[in-house]
């Protein structure tokens, strides 16, 4: 079972849990813990009714992110190290806050009709 999983699983972090999270990924862990801890979940779940599209998004420092999870995020540091350095977690922050927030359920959801689709996608 990976850290993730694990997290998943229990919903919370113990001092062992967070031990290893810290050895396995090191500083984009805490970085990450950021935006689902300060000020509030920064990491927001855009639901679309009634064709039930979900999209993801973080809300970060200067803009707000669109993040496919596993997958993509628009942040220069993705393109920069997962796609073009190829670094170790093809993850950047904002991917990581996803996969953290969905975790512990500690994200914002929101619902829209899926007319509003194409006004929202504008702030990306």
């Amino acid at each position: 079972m990976d850290l993730f999983e694990k997290l998943f699983k229990e919903k919370k972090f113990s001092a062992q849990l967070i031990h290893l999270f810290e050895k396995e990924y090191g500083d984009i862990f805490y970085k990450s813990l950021e935006f689902i801890q300060k000020d509030g979940p920064k990491v927001k779940k855009n639901n679309f009714l009634p064709s039930n599209l979900k999209i993801w998004s973080v809300e970060g420092a200067k803009k707000t992110y669109l993040v496919y999870p596993n997958i993509y995020c628009q942040c220069q540091d993705f393109l920069l190290n997962s796609i073009y350095r190829q670094k170790k977690y093809q993850m950047c922050k904002h991917l990581f806050a996803q996969k953290l927030a969905e975790s512990l359920n500690q994200f914002i959801e929101l619902k829209f009709e899926d007319k509003e689709f194409k006004g929202w996608k504008k702030q990306f």
